[in-house]
């Protein structure tokens, strides 16, 4: 194995997908990834949207919100999961909501999302689960 071309993930090299149908919420969580080094970001206000952005681009990681029309950040995570939108099974993903019901955390973790943030985020709490979620390195 050659570690030196696989150099290790930071944050200015993610590329994150924000899927929320709440244009402010999607502008709020993407100033707060621009605050934390995270410039590379697209956006998608239905899961739709998101399984399209998904398919055509690299993607490092999702953050995710539940309630939306049509469908909800839990199926998309599912789909994502069930290998339904191809090569994407292990795909970090983060819920973002303001749902915070012991069902719908329960059903998160049982699916298999990396992380659970729970809106107003704040950058720092944003760069932390991240971080975690794709296994980076923090620096004090």
């Amino acid at each position: 194995m050659n570690d030196t071309v696989n150099k290790p993930m930071t944050l200015d090299t993610v590329t994150c997908l924000i899927v929320d149908d709440d244009k402010f919420s999607r502008t709020f969580t993407k100033t707060a990834l621009y605050q934390i080094g995270i410039k590379n970001t697209k956006e998608a206000a239905t899961a739709l949207e998101a399984s399209e952005i998904i398919r055509s681009y690299k993607i490092d990681v999702v953050l995710l919100d539940h309630q939306m029309p049509e469908q909800s950040g839990l199926e998309l995570a599912r789909q994502i999961r069930e290998g339904k939108l191809g090569e994407h099974k292990d795909l970090p993903i983060i819920m973002v909501t303001i749902d915070t019901k012991e069902k719908t955390v329960m059903d998160a973790k049982s699916i298999g999302l990396h992380e659970y943030l729970v809106k107003p985020i704040s950058p720092l709490a944003l760069r932390k689960r991240i971080c975690t979620a794709l296994g980076i390195k923090e620096r004090v």
